[in-house]
Order: C-alpha cells, then structure tokens, then sequence
C-alpha cells in the first residue's frame, strides 16, 4: 500500500476481485466495455454542480478540523467502514469527476446525494473529515444511483470506480442505509432548497 491510497486498493481500476451481481440488462449496458480505464475522452457533464458539492463538502471538512475534539472524533471513528488508513491522493472535486465520467449519473442524483449525506451526518452524529468523506461520498451516490436512475451498472464496476473491494462497498452502502433507518426518501421541496442553494453557489 502507498501512502495517501485506499487502504489495499487503488482508483486505477486494474485489480479488483469478481464478484459480478446480476447485471441491469439495459442499452447502458450493451456494447460497452466494463473496464472503466478504456473510455476514450468521455464527455464530463454536470462540472458547474461538481465543483460546487466537492467547495461544499471542502468548506464543511475544515470547518470540522476546528472543532476542540477533532483528533479524538477520527480516532473514535477510525473503526467504521467509512474510514481509510490514510487520506487519498484524489481531491474530492477530481473524485466526483471521476463518478461522473464513469457512471453517466444525472444531476438529480448528485444533489440527492448531499443531502443524503446530510441526513446520514444529523441523524448519526458523524463526523465527515478527509479520511471518510471519499467512501462516505461514493457510498451516497451508489444508494442514490440505485433509488434515483432508471438504470445501473453491478456493484463490480462501480467498485473500480470508487477505489474499495466489492465487500468493503456493499458494507459502505449497507451502513449509510442503516444509519439512516434504510429510510432515503427525500421530499420535493427540501431537493429545490438544496438545488438552490447549489445554483447559487455556482453564480457566487
């Protein structure tokens, strides 16, 4: 293992263990090749809103590094599934890049994302920092990809999307759910407060 890594694992999508769940059989699907390393120059939608959830979640993260108890919190936290060894040599905003380009997800889903991220932070009492928000991050837009869009792609691709062994996600995915009561339902007007908030960011 490097240091700034994923634990055992790397973002290049080289060595991962198979594990193929059923896949969606949809036009997504069909005639392209799962190995997310060999797309040629895919078109990256949605930058304006990335780079305004990767500036939210940034101020968020140093926000928390003031808090008195911050080195207690990470040594408290350091046994959750959400937690690497070491922080990863991806930003955040290269990290939603890479989601993005890879998983063709749509805008709706990015925003559900931070919100639930919210709702799992209140209702958990977690803490986000530089050494969780990756998974925490990948683990959101999995149970959103999956609760929002018509189709999807099986948990292996996403696993070499998202850096971490098809076990370790589907444990970061079951976690989020459970923190959250595997209650993700969001209403209409708190999407458009979020959505809002996101837009302006952006025009700031």
């Amino acid at each position: 293992m490097t240091d700034n890594s994923f634990d055992s694992e790397n973002l290049s999508g080289e060595s991962f263990e198979d594990d193929r769940e059923t896949k969606n059989q949809t036009d997504k699907e069909k005639g392209k090749n799962k190995n997310c390393e060999e797309k040629d120059e895919p078109e990256i939608k949605n930058l304006n809103l990335i780079k305004s959830i990767s500036n939210t979640l940034i101020t968020i993260l140093e926000e928390n590094k003031k808090l008195d108890n911050y080195k207690d919190i990470i040594k408290k936290q350091n046994k959750m599934i959400f937690s690497s060894n070491c922080i990863p040599n991806i930003s955040i905003n290269d990290y939603l890049i890479r989601i993005q380009t890879y998983s063709e997800i749509e805008k709706s889903t990015l925003i559900l994302s931070l919100i639930l991220i919210d709702h799992t932070c209140k209702k958990s009492g977690l803490i986000l920092n530089y050494f969780n928000i990756h998974r925490i991050l990948f683990g959101a837009i999995l149970i959103c990809i999956k609760y929002n869009e018509d189709t999807y792609y099986d948990n292996k691709f996403y696993s070499e999307i998202a850096g971490v062994k098809i076990k370790e996600l589907k444990l970061i995915e079951y976690a989020i759910l459970e923190l959250n009561d595997f209650n993700v339902f969001i209403n209409v007007k708190e999407y458009e407060q979020y959505s809002k908030y996101l837009e302006n960011y952006q025009n700031n």
